[in-house]
């Protein structure tokens, strides 16, 4: 078992993405050795769209929840990731639309990640997925989520993720 702290994940809802049943099987083991009981697998963005409408339309008759968290592949058809990203955070509901997403991908070029990012991604995930990786992309959102804001024609979480230290001379005016 990999550590994730004192988390207990058993009633974590996960929808896993990727048109590579593979793949699939791979997260959902990983999920599920982790202690999640709650893993859905579907192949491309529009099942996604499909299953996560079900669950809302459960949701308001039972005991259901949303997802917790969507890791998706990028690069699957009919609708890839990033279409269902794109989806996902201009949602109506906000339930979805805050709804932490990781991009999982092996295009994982700097252009690659900043599209993701500048697309409301809440994490990117390196193919091939390692547990560590797995786990430490879950741990982030848990443990350091995000603000989410809206600017322009973005909406997401906050994409600043440090400030960095200035190097330069401190040439701001001082007050008297």
């Amino acid at each position: 078992m990999h550590d994730t702290g004192e988390y207990d994940l058993t009633g974590l809802r996960v929808l896993v993405v990727d048109d590579s049943e593979f793949m699939r099987d791979l997260m959902s083991q990983i999920f599920e050795e982790l202690g999640c009981k709650h893993v859905i697998g579907v192949e491309d963005g529009q099942q996604a769209i499909n299953e996560i409408n079900l669950t809302v339309d459960d949701e308001q008759g039972g005991d259901d929840k949303l997802f917790d968290a969507v890791f998706s592949d990028w690069a699957m058809e009919p609708m890839d990731g990033l279409r269902l990203l794109q989806w996902v955070r201009s949602h109506p509901n906000p339930e979805i639309r805050f709804m932490p997403f990781i991009m999982v991908s092996a295009y994982s070029t700097l252009d690659w990640v900043i599209t993701a990012r500048d697309a409301g991604v809440s994490e990117f995930l390196t193919k091939p997925v390692s547990v560590k990786q797995l786990v430490s992309r879950l741990t982030s959102i848990i443990e350091r989520p995000r603000a989410f804001v809206k600017s322009g024609d973005y909406f997401g979480p906050d994409r600043r993720r440090r400030s960095a230290n200035f190097s330069g001379p401190d040439r701001r005016v001082r007050g008297t």
